[in-house]
C-alpha cells in the first residue's frame, strides 16, 4: 500500500528504482513525446504486460461498461462483445453491464444467454448489473413507484439469467430526505425480497443529491435491513463539500460493490481528483476483499481504451503494494505476539483489545504491560487502525527492547485521547520524549484512525489520517520490536488491520 498517499516514500526507490524515479519526475517536454499519451494526455505509469494476472488478494478488479460509453454509442463496440474485449484487450476477468445498452433485451432470454455464453468462453464473470432505465424507486407517485420497482424486478431476473453478482440502482425520488428516504428503503426492501431468490445482491450507488451524503446512505441500508442490501461507493460522485474519503469510509461497512471512477487523467498517469492509493486503502481497511471496477471517463471514444489502461495499471501498481504489505494480527488469536508484563489482551470480533494495563512510569529502566511482537524489524512498513476510549492511553512501540522501558529503549508512537490539544513531544501523535508532531491529526475518542509508520534507517515517517505529521531522523535505535501498549485500568485500546512489509 502506497503509505504517504501519492508522496513517493523513499522505501518506493528501492523497489523500482530509475523507472518510477524518472515517471514521477518527467518533465513536460518528454511527456509530449511519449507516443500516445501526448494524444490522450496520460499513461505514464510504468506498463504491465498484458498476460499479467494479480493473484487473489486485496481486490480484483472488473471493468464497467461505461468506460466504452462513447465507443459504444458510435458502434465501434458492441455490446454482445464487451466480455472478450475486456479480457483480450484488458486482461481483465470481470465486467459490469449497463442496462442503457441492451434495453429491449431485458426480457430477452436467447440474448441473455447468448451474453452469458460469451462471457463464459472468455472466461469472464458478469458481476454487476448497473440500472439507469428502471425509473425513480422513491417517486411520490405511488403508481409511479410501482412502475418502477416492476421494471426493477425485470431486470434482476435478467441478471439472473447473467449469473450476475449483484445489480446497482440508483436513489431517485421526491420529498423531503425523510420521505425520499422511507419510500427508498419501502421500495429496496421488496426488491432486496426478490433478488434474495436468486442469490442477487442489491445496492444503492452515491450519485449526486441525497444519495452523495453517507450519513442518509447509511442509514437507508440499516431501514431496509437485508442482508443482500447494501451500498456501492462510488470514488468520484461526491459534491466539493463532502471529503470524499470519510464518505466512503462511512459506506465500506455496508459496501457489496466498489467502483473506481476516474474522470481526470494528470500528465503522469494519475487521477487527477482522487488520490486512488489512499483511497483504496480506505477500501482495504474496511473490510473490502472483491472487486472494484474501473469506471473511466473521458471526452471522445479515441481516449476510451488508454483512459482504462491507465486506470487498470495504476489500480495494479495499488494491489502490488497493498499485497506486500502483510497481516501480522490474523482477527482470530495472539498469534506472532508475547504478552509483556500483564495487562489484558483479548480477540473480539476480530478487533485485538487492550484493557487493564499495569505499572507504567516515566522511568526508562522499568517497563509497564505491552504485547510485542514475536521477532524484531529494522526497515519496515507498518500499517494498522486503533481506537481509543474517552480518556484512554496507549501506544505503539518500535525498534524497542524487550528489556526495560520500550519508549525510551525504541520510540513510542503516542496514542491517547486529547483530539485538541496542541502539538507536544508527549501529546497524541507525538513521539513519545522525542518529537511533537506538525498536527494532532487524531480523531475523537471511539472513532478509528488510520496510521503508517514507515522506518527506513533512522528516517521515520508517520501519517495519521493520512496527514504525515512526522518526518524526522531517529537515530536512537534502528532496529526492535514493535509493541502495542495497555496502560492502565482506564483506557480500552482497540487494533485492527494490523499489517507490515519488510523493506
Amino acid at each position: 500500500m502506497k503509505c504517504l498517499g501519492f508522496q513517493k516514500p523513499q522505501y518506493l526507490d528501492r523497489r523500482v528504482g530509475n523507472l518510477v524515479r524518472s515517471w514521477l519526475h518527467m518533465n513536460r517536454r518528454t511527456f509530449l513525446k511519449s507516443g500516445s499519451a501526448a494524444v490522450a494526455g496520460f499513461s505514464l505509469l510504468p506498463r504491465i504486460a498484458a498476460g499479467f494476472e494479480p493473484v487473489w488478494g486485496p481486490f480484483r478488479i472488473s471493468l464497467s461498461e461505461w468506460s466504452l460509453v462513447h465507443s459504444l454509442k458510435k458502434n465501434l463496440v458492441q455490446h454482445l462483445d464487451f466480455p472478450r474485449i475486456a479480457k483480450r484487450d484488458f486482461s481483465i476477468d470481470c465486467v459490469e453491464l449497463a442496462d442503457s445498452f441492451f434495453l429491449e433485451k431485458v426480457s430477452d432470454k436467447s440474448y441473455l444467454q447468448e451474453l452469458r455464453n460469451r462471457a463464459n468462453a472468455e472466461g469472464v464473470r458478469i458481476g454487476l448489473l448497473m440500472l439507469e432505465t428502471n425509473g425513480r424507486l422513491a417517486s411520490a407517485d405511488a403508481n409511479e413507484r410501482q412502475k418502477a420497482i416492476d421494471s426493477t424486478k425485470l431486470w434482476l431476473d435478467a441478471a439472473t439469467v447473467l449469473n450476475c453478482l449483484t445489480v446497482r440502482t440508483k436513489a431517485v425520488g421526491d420529498g423531503t430526505p425523510d420521505e425520499l428516504g422511507r419510500r427508498l428503503a419501502e421500495s429496496c426492501s421488496v426488491l432486496a425480497e426478490h433478488a434474495a431468490l436468486s442469490g442477487l445482491n442489491l445496492v444503492i450507488e452515491n450519485h449526486g443529491g441525497l444519495s452523495s451524503d453517507p450519513a442518509w446512505l447509511t442509514a437507508l441500508v440499516k431501514s431496509v435491513n437485508k442482508s443482500n442490501f447494501g451500498l456501492m461507493p462510488d470514488f468520484a460522485s461526491f459534491p466539493d463539500a463532502i471529503n470524499r474519503y470519510e464518505a466512503v469510509e462511512q459506506m465500506m461497512p455496508f459496501a457489496k460493490a466498489v467502483s473506481a471512477k476516474a474522470t481526470k487523467f494528470g500528465t503522469s498517469g494519475l487521477v487527477e481528483d482522487t488520490d486512488f492509493f489512499k483511497m483504496m486503502r480506505v477500501v482495504r481497511d474496511g473490510g473490502y476483499r472483491s472487486y472494484v471496477g474501473i469506471e473511466s471517463s473521458v471526452g471522445s471514444a479515441e481516449g476510451e481504451y488508454e483512459a482504462i489502461r491507465t486506470t487498470r495499471d495504476l489500480l495494479r501498481w495499488i494491489h502490488g503494494e497493498e499485497t506486500r504489505c502483510k497481516e501480522v494480527f490474523n482477527g482470530q488469536n495472539l498469534l506472532n505476539w508475547t504478552k509483556l508484563e500483564g495487562g489484558d489482551w483479548t480477540v473480539e470480533d476480530e478487533l485485538l483489545v487492550g484493557r487493564n494495563g499495569i505499572n507504567w512510569t516515566t522511568n526508562p529502566e522499568k517497563s509497564g504491560s505491552w504485547l510485542c511482537s514475536r521477532k524484531t524489524y529494522g526497515d519496515f512498513r507498518l500499517e494498522l487502525q486503533f481506537m481509543i476510549n474517552k480518556g484512554g492511553n496507549s501506544g505503539v512501540f518500535f525498534h524497542s527492547a524487550q528489556e526495560k522501558n520500550p519508549a525510551f529503549t525504541g520510540y513510542e508512537f503516542q496514542i491517547y485521547d486529547a483530539p485538541e490539544k496542541p502539538p507536544t513531544k508527549t501529546g497524541p501523535g507525538s513521539i513519545y520524549e522525542v518529537l511533537a508532531p506538525s498536527k494532532n491529526a487524531l480523531r475523537p475518542p471511539g472513532q478509528w484512525n488510520t496510521l503508517t509508520l514507515t522506518a527506513i534507517g533512522a528516517q521515520v515517517m508517520v501519517n495519521v489520517n493520512f496527514v504525515k505529521t512526522i518526518d524526522a531522523e531517529l537515530p536512537r535505535s534502528q532496529k526492535g520490536y514493535i509493541g502495542l501498549q495497555n496502560h492502565d485500568a482506564q483506557s480500552e485500546v482497540k487494533f485492527r488491520n494490523i499489517r507490515l512489509e519488510e523493506l
